[in-house]
């Protein structure tokens, strides 16, 4: 569904879904009250305590116990290892490469499908919501308001992932139950939504560039935006096509677990339940605390309950000291790889950049902020705006407001993006030996035409063109059979993408990927409207001047095929 065609009338509950690889969140508004938008910030620890942990994002863990599934917190700290599910947001995208580390989650291990693991966490999610939902504003509310969601999607996923995604939260109880629509938003587009309107006044100027560099658990996502309007309305647009990369704060707790256990792992009494104390205190304080002005032989408390006072190790009456020094070994690589991700996006953005954006939870980090400081042009400044861990989940809802109410003078608009890569299809030309010598044993004979013809590529957009949600991209095409072979029932495309950074190849090559398989059914349009030709070769062919229009949103793509002045919106596109 269109989020420019959204229905304006009527009370409608707007909720994002932060669905993260560490931590998720959830947040809400009505469209009544968009200046009041809720996060959800107390967690269900058990079925029957539903408001057990106040947190402001619930962990995005599973258990299956017995024929009980644990979730969030409701998963017991001191579960075995082996028994918990966690970081399996991360194998919806295999094709990502990660920071030098093999993130087998215990997703893969299990043998269990990701996409089911989504649709259960997703499901436990939708059920809280609206749990949360009635007790807040009343069971008949609940019932007669339309809701409508809004869920992030990392911007470097690929398309396969994103549609993953979308499926998982169509089958999730929760939310399919309300046959709610589910838009997709790319998480750094969420987070500058927010930010800009969090950091007003932010001191910057139409035509100012900046990045924002969105930071989670998992992935890190960076995309530039230069500012066009600010007044009434705060509008950007992409001054480049966004980057990222497997380098988030996970990357730091596996570092850390693999320190801990070469460190103490030989310690009488060192098990996972040590290990699993360890990580809660390094995930939620020392993470947090650590600054780079920390000198070395600061040392941050780590609890080892169990373990032997041990002057050597640094193990005393429970407590292991872990120095600031090896905290920055920790840090280090997975810093680099951050601070280079934003150096490369400031050199491919060709326009000056006036400020650097940190949100995420890893956005937070002081020792993040403070690296960047010293490794990029003093010029450009640094901020972290407030509550960036929530700015994502924010920035959702504010999508799904301003979407549902255009008129709403709080928001951000996005008014152009960069396309990531090149996107096109294929179809038969006639052969040119000029133009395309080198296909010559691609060519083969046409009967329709009584000529030669071959594949070429017809690409509708080429990477780093400007593709807005308002103005849709048409391609041209003839579809022809054989009026023997029976009559067109279906018309199918396929789309192509090409993400290497090179002009776009003029035939279809290695580096030219399947991207989906787009079928419209035209079994309904009558036969007497089917156009025909009769070929050189002296037989009927049916031959369809269609159109196919593609728009192209902040995390999804939509077809619909055009043909005889009829819009067919039964486009079904199948990601591969």
């Amino acid at each position: 569904m269109d989020f420019e065609k959204l229905n304006i009338t009527g009370r409608k509950i707007i909720v994002g879904i932060d669905f993260g690889t560490t931590y998720s969140g959830v947040a809400w508004a009505e469209t009544q009250r968009p200046d009041r938008r809720v996060a959800i910030t107390v967690w269900p620890i058990s079925k029957a305590n539903p408001e057990g942990e106040s947190s402001d994002k619930v962990p995005t863990k599973l258990r299956y116990n017995g024929n009980d599934l644990e979730w969030g917190f409701s998963v017991p700290v001191n579960a075995p290892s082996e028994e918990v599910i966690e970081w399996f947001k991360l194998d919806l995208d295999p094709s990502l490469q990660t920071m030098g580390t093999a993130v087998t989650s215990a997703a893969t291990r299990g043998g269990r499908n990701v996409d089911k693991l989504v649709t259960d966490y997703i499901s436990a999610l939708g059920d809280h919501l609206m749990y949360t939902l009635r007790e807040k504003l009343g069971e008949g509310v609940v019932k007669d308001t339309a809701l409508e969601f809004v869920v992030t999607v990392p911007a470097i996923w690929s398309d396969l992932a994103k549609d993953k995604t979308r499926q998982a939260c169509q089958r999730a109880a929760g939310l399919s139950a309300t046959k709610s629509p589910i838009h997709l938003i790319s998480e750094p587009e969420a987070a500058a939504i927010y930010a800009l309107h969090g950091l007003d006044p932010h001191g910057l100027q139409v035509g100012d560039s900046f990045v924002i560099c969105d930071a989670g658990g998992g992935t890190v996502d960076l995309i530039s935006y230069t500012i066009t309007n600010l007044k009434p309305i705060l509008e950007v647009q992409e001054a480049t096509p966004g980057t990222g990369a497997l380098c988030g704060s996970t990357f730091l707790n596996m570092r850390f677990s693999k320190f801990l256990k070469a460190k103490l792992g030989k310690a009488e009494g060192f098990d996972d339940e040590v290990l699993a104390d360890a990580m809660e205190r390094f995930e939620k304080t020392v993470k947090r605390q650590f600054t780079l002005s920390a000198r070395d032989d600061d040392t941050y408390t780590i609890p080892v309950g169990g373990l032997a006072t041990n002057k050597e190790l640094g193990i005393s009456r429970g407590r292991y000291a872990l120095k600031a020094s090896d905290l920055r070994v920790i840090f280090e690589p997975v810093v680099q790889e951050v601070i280079k991700l934003v150096k490369d996006q400031i050199t491919s953005s060709k326009v000056p950049i006036k400020a650097v954006l940190l949100v995420g939870g890893f956005g937070a980090s002081n020792y993040l902020k403070e690296r960047l400081r010293g490794s990029i042009d003093a010029a450009i400044s640094i901020m972290q705006p407030p509550n960036a861990w929530l700015a994502v989940v924010q920035g959702a809802v504010m999508k799904g407001l301003a979407q549902n109410s255009p008129d709403t003078l709080t928001m951000v608009r996005v008014q152009n993006r960069k396309a990531r890569k090149h996107y096109g299809t294929e179809w038969r030309v006639r052969y040119d030996e000029k133009t395309h010598g080198h296909l010559r044993h691609k060519k083969h004979w046409c009967g329709l035409d009584g000529c030669w013809k071959v594949y070429a590529m017809e690409w509708f957009i080429k990477r780093g063109d400007a593709v807005s949600e308002n103005e849709p991209f048409f391609t041209n095409f003839v579809w022809t059979g054989p009026v023997t072979q029976g009559r067109i029932k279906k018309i199918k495309m396929d789309i192509y993408a090409d993400r290497t950074v090179r002009d776009a190849p003029m035939a279809r090559d290695e580096n030219v990927a399947m991207l989906c398989h787009v079928e419209a059914d035209v079994s309904h349009i009558p036969e007497n409207l089917l156009q025909r030709r009769k070929g050189t070769d002296g037989q009927w062919y049916y031959e369809l001047n269609c159109k196919i229009e593609a728009v192209y949103l902040s995390a999804s793509t939509q077809y619909t095929l055009l043909y005889n002045g009829q819009r067919y919106n039964s486009v079904t596109a199948e990601y591969v």
